[in-house]
């Protein structure tokens, strides 16, 4: 894939451009066929039962039974970007009638998917290796598709928003909850040391509001070594460091920075990088509508509410009291969201 270089690069870009010059990738080949978890192994109904005593619990239990209660007599669910199984597997337990293939374009993915399944006896959940925006269904034969923060990691959203509309019938309905792209400041610069199935990561990524993008330089190593040691050493000096985005963010002159791309270049055994667009809610709204769908409206997150009620009564000890009920609560705040206006999650009805 030719590699088009930009005009304005920041400084680790250009020396990372120089010492390692990165090959263009997308965001399943680069990052999420090398990983092994994607979610550390801890995903509620997946990996652990429900714990009323955990607000991403509550948040987790609400957005299936929010996906679940926007087509209820839905036979044929397609999931975008399964993850490890979530939404995919715990959506076919909701909808015990209905048939759930949960879709993702790295392998490694509807691997572990597919083994969850199968440990869970979920037994109406299957997986398929296929890009989004070439979903292996004949036209106007899916009820319901529904996606978790995925469709903003594939290369050309409109493409796939025009796929899903072909794949659902009419009267189906999208459902996915979504980033709002709305930085703290104009531009951010974070860095992450982890490690993948074919050895170390070390990633920066550059976001910025105008244009709504992110661009992401991936950088991998031996898993032993010189390379092992400087990864280990940078993530150990990374500890104290302010995070962003679940990363730890680049500070003018970090040691984290250039210097460390110095360092790393001559050892790495590959070198990629990927962009992405990114998105605010009328944005959204239009590009939905201009790939078929009559009905498009942004709602309440799901997660949110039940985060919010949840985060109170773990506060106040009345969780405990009312871990019994958990089960109707949750499914209660999932089914309220969607009638609610708000931002981060849409429903398109084809």
């Amino acid at each position: 894939m030719t590699l088009v270089t930009p005009d304005d690069l920041t400084d680790l870009e250009w020396r990372w451009r120089m010492l390692a010059p990165p090959e263009a990738s997308d965001a399943a080949r680069a990052v999420y066929q090398r990983t092994r978890l994607w979610t550390s192994g801890n995903l509620p109904a997946v990996d652990v039962p429900y714990d009323a005593q955990r607000e991403d619990h509550w948040a987790a239990a609400a957005r299936i039974a929010d996906y679940a209660a926007v087509l209820p007599e839905a036979r044929t669910v397609v999931d975008i970007g399964p993850g490890d199984g979530w939404p995919s597997i715990p959506l076919a337990r909701a909808l015990p009638h209905a048939r759930v293939t949960g879709v993702d374009p790295a392998s490694r993915r509807t691997e572990v998917c597919a083994a969850n399944a199968v440990r869970l006896a979920v037994m109406n959940a299957s997986f398929v290796t296929a890009s989004a925006d070439a979903l292996p269904f004949d036209d106007g034969t899916v009820d319901l598709v529904t996606a978790a923060a995925s469709l903003e990691e594939t290369p050309n959203p409109e493409s796939v928003f025009e796929e899903i509309a072909r794949v659902l019938r009419p009267g189906g309905v999208l459902r996915a909850s979504y980033q709002v792209w709305r930085l703290p400041a104009p531009e951010i610069e974070t860095v992450a040391l982890t490690e993948a199935l074919d050895g170390l990561l070390y990633v920066y990524a550059r976001r910025s509001q105008t244009p709504a993008r992110e661009r992401r330089y991936l950088l991998l190593l031996p898993s032993d070594g010189v390379a092992a040691e400087a990864h280990r050493e940078a993530l150990i000096a990374s500890a104290d460091e302010p995070r962003a985005y679940g990363e730890t963010l680049l500070r003018p002159g970090s040691l984290l920075g250039v210097p460390l791309i110095g360092r790393l270049a001559p050892l790495a055994r590959a070198s990629m990088v990927v962009e992405l667009r990114r998105w605010t809610t009328p944005w959204l709204v239009e590009a939905l509508r201009a790939a078929g769908f009559r009905d498009v409206r942004a709602t309440q997150h799901a997660g949110d509410l039940a985060r919010a009620v949840a985060r109170r009564l773990i506060a106040s000890g009345g969780a405990e009291a009312v871990a019994q009920e958990f089960e109707v609560l949750t499914r209660a705040l999932g089914e309220a969201a969607a009638s609610l206006p708000g931002e981060e999650m849409v429903t398109a009805v084809r």
